[in-house]
């Protein structure tokens, strides 16, 4: 089986090495970058040479991605590919994704875009972009499917990678974000935050996870602190917690399966701020943690109540009722589904394209 596969961002590639590795008898070609070249997969457009952050750059590019779209198009053609896999990258691969199911071949997106948190309008493109859509959480199954796309739900990979904490840390966990916005806007609350913990004895030591793009200039408070180590682990961060002040995110999901309780913390620009509360529709909470398990299992202070005072007064509260707390954070991976999710992926393909070459 040919496969043209299109992953532009660094999580695309790791999802879709997964999937093609579990995928038998099967020759890949397409954009990716070292997690698929090293799955076997041939790199005839290599991702790194897209990588655009703000406005500016993404315009300039323009004429850059429609070749691009246009090369592997027609590498599909050439190449009579069976399969068109798009992982993730939507601004990019819907355009491809539609290009190619008009030509006439079966196209896969999989991971969803988040349309059901802002731009549900959208839902028509990705509808007319894709034969089957691939997703990482069940709530988007209902979702898609109840707007006419064939979504099909997987699993979400972190289940995989994450057996939970059987013996809960004695640390206050820090997880500030990756970006360099939300560790100055969160980290120093979040240090004043274990600071009064310290001081009442009802934590005497902290874990921070650092980032490894990022200069150690934006954790210089916490190098200061007394009481506080930096590792750039997530996991082992958590695998030290007895609570823990998270970023909203994937970082949210990962404390949950580690059973870690937590408090969602988050802060953006006033400006960002109230644009997002006029784009964000359909979601109560903000945390995925939250959204996934369909009830808050987590706190969540954002904005203006995302103070030090808060976090403190969060944390001890979480940590007089740790049991019943662990238990509601079962539901997160009850909800990011079976076992093995690249391995669902990869039968979920060969399935639909059995069907489609059937009828």
């Amino acid at each position: 089986m040919r496969i043209l596969v299109s992953a532009g961002e660094p999580s695309g590639d790791q999802r879709g090495a997964e999937v093609i590795s579990r995928l038998q008898n099967t020759e890949a070609f397409g954009m990716g970058g070292p997690a698929l070249a090293a799955s076997g997969m041939e790199l005839t457009a290599d991702m790194s040479e897209y990588a655009v952050m703000g406005f500016a750059e993404v315009v300039s590019s323009l004429p850059s991605f429609l070749k691009l779209e246009k090369k592997l198009a027609e590498e599909a053609v050439r190449r009579k590919a069976d399969c068109i896999l798009l992982v993730d990258y939507p601004g990019f691969n819907m355009r491809l994704g539609r290009r190619l199911k008009r030509a006439g071949f079966p196209v896969i997106q999989y991971v969803a875009p988040q349309m059901w948190a802002w731009g549900s309008w959208r839902v028509g493109k990705l509808k007319r972009s894709c034969d089957l859509l691939m997703t990482l959480f069940r709530f988007e199954e209902d979702f898609f499917r109840t707007r006419g796309v064939n979504a099909s739900f997987t699993g979400h990979p972190l289940r995989d990678r994450i057996s939970g904490n059987l013996r809960p840390g004695t640390a206050l966990g820090l997880l500030p974000g990756s970006r360099a916005q939300e560790v100055g806007r969160l980290l120093p609350e979040m240090i004043e935050a274990f600071r009064l913990l310290r001081e009442k004895g009802t934590i005497r030591t902290a874990m921070l996870a650092v980032s490894d793009h990022l200069d150690r200039k934006f954790y210089a408070i916490a190098e200061r602190e007394p009481g506080v180590t930096l590792v750039n682990s997530t996991g082992e961060v958590l695998r030290n917690s007895a609570a823990a002040l998270v970023c909203s995110g994937t970082a949210t999901l990962e404390t949950a399966l580690y059973k870690v309780p937590f408090t969602v913390c988050y802060r953006t620009s006033a400006i960002t701020y109230a644009m997002a509360e006029r784009l964000v529709r359909g979601v109560d909470c903000i945390g995925m943690a939250n959204i996934v398990a369909g009830t808050q299992v987590a706190p969540e202070l954002i904005q203006n109540e995302a103070t030090a005072e808060n976090m403190a007064a969060s944390t001890e509260k979480l940590l007089k009722n740790t049991s019943e707390i662990t238990g509601k954070l079962e539901l997160v991976r009850t909800e990011l589904g079976p076992p093995d999710a690249a391995g669902q992926a990869a039968k979920r393909i060969t399935t639909f394209l059995r069907e489609r070459n059937e009828t």
